[in-house]
């Protein structure tokens, strides 16, 4: 259990924000959980304009297709031009999901023409997210649009069992990924809002 008096603390420094405005690229962590409203997103954002492309990353994770592929189908079928869409399909974690892309993403664009991005992936890694692409791609201005899928707000994070252990998952993770060289540490230049 969360002490009460950690329940703010935890929640700032995990559940983090970012101003979302147009940028050259959206960058989708693949996923198998919550994967509609990853879509809903995507594509609401998409067809309003705040990006002309979208790189998914995320490869066969134990389900029957590539978790980009999947993403790919649902967005396609939301109105999504698939001709937009950029899949890497062999990455089976975060690091692996830029590292990976990164090469796909210059031959299909060139990556010295992606000067922002937005990124998408849940709401409870949200900081990790930003971290891995500041460590692995950290030229582009970086931003996040979490996606929340739980039953509970990032205000009450703790309130929902699902988002709260897996906000305690990334929260007992990222000292040792920082370590290990995974991640670069977020500051005030990465435009994080409170």
């Amino acid at each position: 259990m969360v002490p009460p008096a950690d329940h703010a603390r935890i929640g700032r420094y995990m559940l983090v924000r970012t101003v979302i405005e147009p940028a050259d690229l959206c960058f989708v962590f693949g996923s198998r959980d919550g994967v509609d409203a990853y879509v809903d997103t995507v594509a609401t954002h998409f067809q309003a304009g705040y990006f002309p492309r979208i790189v998914i990353a995320g490869g066969d994770t134990g389900g029957d297709i590539a978790e980009a592929d999947d993403i790919k189908a649902r967005l396609v079928a939301r109105g999504v031009n698939a001709a937009a869409i950029i899949c890497e399909r062999a990455s089976t974690n975060t690091g692996e999901n830029v590292a990976m892309a990164m090469p796909l993403i210059d031959r299909e664009i060139g990556l010295e023409n992606i000067r922002s991005l937005i990124a998408v992936g849940k709401i409870s890694s949200s900081r990790r997210f930003l971290m891995t692409l500041k460590r692995h791609w950290p030229e582009p201005r970086r931003m996040l649009l979490p996606v929340n899928y739980f039953g509970a707000g990032a205000d009450l994070w703790w309130e929902d069992e699902a988002f709260r252990m897996r906000v305690m998952r990334e929260w007992n993770k990222i000292p040792s990924y920082i370590e290990k060289g995974f991640l670069a540490e977020l500051d005030e230049s990465d435009g994080l809002i409170a």
